[in-house]
């Protein structure tokens, strides 16, 4: 199953600029989520960077640490849901999959793992979730 998203909020910003070499930011995100998952995401991601382009960031690599917290309604059922990512950012596409490891409310019971999917400028999460 797709959904789309948006992202609403990135905020990134060096951990530490007096170590050269450990280039590690920390970015503060949230996502708009529409479909049959809608809601409001938000992420801290840890990005280590491998290669980076001041000029465009979009041009970076960067390997990516992170939680995602997702608040809304999946197929009807309201609650939350604690994801964890662990993947790359590769100049402009983002291959970070997801594993949910906590739900609650009616949600509670919800599996599963999501993927990014870009194309052109639409932004999507493949989902693989089940109760």
């Amino acid at each position: 199953m797709e959904v789309t998203f948006t992202v609403s909020k990135w905020d990134e910003k060096l951990i530490d600029d007096t170590r050269k070499d450990f280039p590690i930011n920390i970015a503060h995100v949230e996502y708009d989520i529409d479909g049959e998952l809608k809601g409001k995401a938000f992420v801290e991601y840890l990005l280590y960077y491998l290669d980076s382009n001041i000029n465009d960031g979009h041009l970076a690599t960067a390997k990516i640490s992170g939680f995602l917290h997702f608040e809304g309604i999946y197929k009807g059922q309201q609650g939350t849901f604690t994801a964890i990512e662990q993947g790359i950012f590769d100049k402009g596409n983002l291959d970070s999959p997801g594993t949910i490891i906590k739900a609650t409310g009616n949600l509670e019971s919800l599996r599963g793992s999501y993927n990014y999917q870009f194309t052109g400028q639409t932004s999507k999460l493949i989902l693989e979730f089940e109760f």
